[in-house]
């Protein structure tokens, strides 16, 4: 079976969170790397395309991998949307 990457879908999703974050937060998005300066610390979303997956240093709650699986990210461990956990992270 062929793999699809997602990596068309990533860009644009990070794309699409600065766009929403940056109204809040001081947001930067380049190369594929999506940085939120935020008073606990930095948070980096980007996409790692070995793996065909989202990446998410928090400073919140550490590091999170997340595949892409009917339309939303998922988190590889618990299964959590990554909006709902860099949302959670950010209200901290």
């Amino acid at each position: 079976m062929l793999k699809v990457s997602h990596q068309a879908i990533a860009l644009k999703y990070l794309q699409d969170l600065l766009d929403l974050l940056e109204a809040d937060w001081d947001a930067d998005y380049a190369d594929g790397a999506l940085l939120i300066k935020h008073p606990t610390g930095q948070f980096l979303l980007n996409y790692h395309g070995t793996m065909d997956q989202l990446w998410l240093s928090s400073p919140v709650t550490g590091a999170h991998h997340f595949s892409y699986s009917s339309d939303r990210w998922l988190c590889t461990r618990t299964n959590r949307e990554l909006k709902d956990v860099l949302g959670q992270d950010l209200n901290a």
